[in-house]
């Protein structure tokens, strides 16, 4: 059977719930529908976070379909175990603590042989990544509440407002879709200048020519404005920009 691994969600490590239930020998769609139940006895509360314990996502099914799964912090990961007795809960205990203590064993070697300059790097590509997952995050929600809502249309009664109501509570705030950014913003990011910024955007075929829009962003007045898909491009080519700032 395939070791469990653990996944980093914004710098910090988790479980994927199907390895979960994998480890506690329980059918996924039953450990999901308990997650809920925990998640909805949280938000009473509202001194708790129920994304400190279990954060949403999802995954791409062997027929192409996008479905839903959490992903268990280390005290989402305590707080299932807690739910179980015996030998199972004993097991899962064991795995999921070594797991972690391995995961924090690891980044301390590694980060001990990095330099303050390839760690600021690190830390900034960790930001970027955790913005970035935040937008999937309200992009793949208001995918489903759209869909929720043409649903909905096809409906009446209690029904309709059933679907109504899980439609809102789906919906994410702000869409982040049409976010843009200029030179300077990425160039902050990367740690580098907006001119080096601006000669890598011809460099990697990012900019349109003046005055015109492209897939990667478009020109409004006389400053250039890249979209999300550019900045994800500037970041795979982050090592050969800092270098050339250099």
């Amino acid at each position: 059977m395939d070791e469990p691994q653990l996944l980093t969600f914004q710098g910090e490590p988790t479980l994927d719930s199907r390895e979960v239930a994998k480890m506690i020998g329980k059918r996924h769609a039953h450990l999901m529908r308990d997650i809920r139940c925990y998640i909805n006895d949280m938000e009473e509360n509202p001194k708790l976070d129920s994304r400190q314990f279990f954060i949403e996502s999802n995954y791409e099914s062997s027929q192409g379909k996008l479905l839903p799964c959490y992903l268990l912090t280390k005290m989402g990961c305590e707080f299932v175990a807690n739910k179980m007795t015996g030998k199972k809960g004993t097991l899962f205990t064991a795995q999921y603590v070594s797991l972690f203590n391995e995961y924090q064993e690891e980044h301390k070697a590694i980060e001990a042989h990095m330099t303050s300059d390839e760690i600021a790097v690190r830390n900034r590509e960790l930001n970027f990544k955790e913005q970035w997952l935040k937008e999937m995050e309200a992009q793949n929600a208001n995918k489903r509440a759209e869909l929720l809502l043409k649903i909905a249309g096809h409906t009446h009664g209690d029904l309709y407002q059933q679907l109504m109501n899980e439609a809102t509570d789906q919906l994410m705030f702000p869409v982040y879709q049409d976010k843009v950014f200029t030179a300077g913003d990425i160039a902050n990011q990367l740690g580098v200048s907006p001119y080096t910024i601006g000669i890598w955007g011809q460099r990697l075929g990012l900019k349109a020519p003046k005055g015109m829009t492209n897939r990667y962003g478009y020109w409004k007045g006389n400053r250039y404005y890249y979209n999300q898909l550019a900045v994800q491009n500037f970041y795979e080519h982050q090592a050969a920009i800092i270098d050339d700032e250099l």
